[in-house]
């Protein structure tokens, strides 16, 4: 692939995001060859807490915490950037943009692979692999999983989304809940979601860690069952538009790209050469 060079004056700058389980140096290869391609780009590598643990043992909301720090630290982001977050990085811009995009800086254009935007669930019909949640995950029941101290303890399960105890979901998941304005509507964190001039959503049927691996593009499992996969189309927070999925869908704003890679193949040769041309903003 040519490279690509920077002819914009105003080449946004990228923020990313590492994933569950990992600290900013392990999304360097990604760093160093996007700037093959695009050499002028300024990069801002984010890292939440100590890394690794603190992606188990911090809340998401405490994370994107973490993250927001990271951004406003950094006054080269203060005219806006483009965020791409990987995995459980997904879910921390989703939670960057939601809450806070109208005091910025500003994501200018939400980019991620592989991040569980529609929740994650596993363990019944749906097999639990990988390193996407904490295995102590698997083996926990509804009630436990939505109570205060594991809420608090363990941040997956601030976005587990359990098909069969919906109401549980609801009523006790300290974060997702309220992202998709089912809890508490915002019409400032809709507005927020509303503000990207695209949304570019990698994902892949050869995932083999989130679940369901849709999730990457808003999916989630039908009721009481974790084999059948709503598309966000099909889902109630979509028909309803309750936090702007739909309108931006129907503007043309939402990308859904299939990689055909793994959960792990972020920084390959050939995701980047994907995710680079929608680095560039015209």
């Amino acid at each position: 692939m040519l490279k690509l060079i920077t002819l914009l004056l105003e080449q946004p700058p990228l923020v990313i995001m590492h994933g569950f389980n990992q600290h900013a140096g392990q999304m360097d290869s990604l760093v160093d060859q996007i700037k093959s391609q695009i050499p002028d780009i300024y990069i801002r590598n984010c890292e939440v807490g100590d890394g690794e643990n603190a992606t188990i043992y911090m809340t998401i909301e405490n994370q994107v915490s973490e993250l927001r720090t990271c951004i406003l630290n950094d006054p080269k982001l203060a005219n806006g950037f483009i965020a791409f977050g990987y995995s459980n990085g997904g879910m921390l811009m989703r939670g960057y943009l939601e809450h806070f995009n109208h005091l910025g800086p500003k994501i200018l254009r939400f980019i991620t692979y592989s991040a569980p935007l529609g929740g994650f669930f596993c363990g019944r019909s749906s097999t639990c692999v990988g390193k996407a949640v904490p295995p102590i995950l698997d083996d926990l029941v509804a009630d436990v999983i939505y109570t205060r101290p594991l809420q608090t303890l363990i941040g997956p399960t601030n976005y587990w989304r359990d098909p069969y105890n919906l109401d549980l979901y609801i009523k006790h998941c300290a974060y997702l809940p309220k992202l998709e304005n089912i809890v508490n509507y915002s019409q400032q964190m809709k507005d927020n979601f509303l503000s990207p001039d695209l949304f570019v959503l990698f994902g892949s049927n050869k995932d083999g860690a989130i679940s369901p691996w849709q999730s990457a593009w808003f999916g989630v499992f039908a009721d009481d069952q974790d084999e059948i996969v709503l598309s966000m189309e099909e889902r109630d927070v979509y028909v309803q538009d309750l936090f702007g999925l739909k309108t931006l869908n129907e503007n043309g704003r939402v990308k859904r790209l299939n990689t055909g890679l793994n959960h792990m193949q972020f920084d390959t040769k050939e995701f980047v050469g994907m995710l680079v041309p929608w680095l560039v903003m015209e």
